[in-house]
């Protein structure tokens, strides 16, 4: 499984969150309560001191009808009044059905990856007779890292199944 390499500029999001919102005249008060944070937030991300968190991210993409990588990875100035869907989703113009086809096969794979390494290790886990304190904690340790690695994963098919609608709408 290979990494996927956007190449994403830092300076592209603060930029962007800035321009977007003064094509639309909007102050940063007016847009924190469009996404649900305060002023200081949006400030924050316009100077690039901070990210928002993927869900204020989407929230942001949506708002502004940009696809998310598109605002992350593109200098949005020169088509500020770009319009990448109007389904009510964020939209990840640029990928096409094959590609996407492929992101989901590999999240299936880590899926069954993660799940295999987590089966692996309960069926040593009960194959062992005497299970000192050390093993214990890194067992335990495990298992917490297994929940959070679980956690991520569904995070991710929740992305996948947000997006979803417009890669059915390119086929």
């Amino acid at each position: 499984m290979s990494p996927v390499n956007f190449n994403i500029d830092p300076t592209f999001l603060a930029d962007n969150i800035r321009n977007l919102r003064k094509n639309r005249n909007w102050s940063q008060e007016e847009l924190a309560k469009q996404v649900g944070l305060n002023r200081g937030n949006i400030a924050s991300y316009e100077k690039g001191t901070a990210e928002p968190k993927i869900c204020n991210l989407l929230k942001i993409a949506h708002l502004f009808n940009v696809s998310i990588l598109d605002l992350l990875g593109r200098d949005l100035r020169a088509s500020v009044s770009h319009q990448n869907g109007s389904n009510g989703h964020a939209s990840i113009s640029g990928i096409d059905p094959e590609k996407w086809s492929k992101y989901v096969d590999q999240t299936e794979e880590l899926e069954r990856v993660v799940d295999g390494i987590f089966h692996c290790h309960c069926y040593k886990m009960k194959n062992i007779a005497d299970v000192d304190k050390d093993v214990k904690t890194i067992s335990h340790q495990f298992d917490q890292l297994y929940e959070a690695t679980r956690s991520l994963l569904k995070s991710h098919r929740e992305l996948l199944g947000y997006l979803e609608p417009d890669i059915k709408e390119q086929e």
